[in-house]
């Protein structure tokens, strides 16, 4: 097994579009909740 810190380097472009990833899906989740909130009254 070999350590090569490069590698977590090379990975954090795939960290930064998954946590871009989550950061809409919450976005799209909160958002609809207010709209219903919303249309509900």
């Amino acid at each position: 097994m070999n350590f090569n810190p490069m590698n977590f380097v090379n990975n954090l472009q795939y960290l930064l579009k998954g946590e871009l990833g989550l950061f809409f899906a919450l976005g799209i989740i909160a958002l609809s909740t207010i709209v219903l909130n919303k249309i509900n009254k």
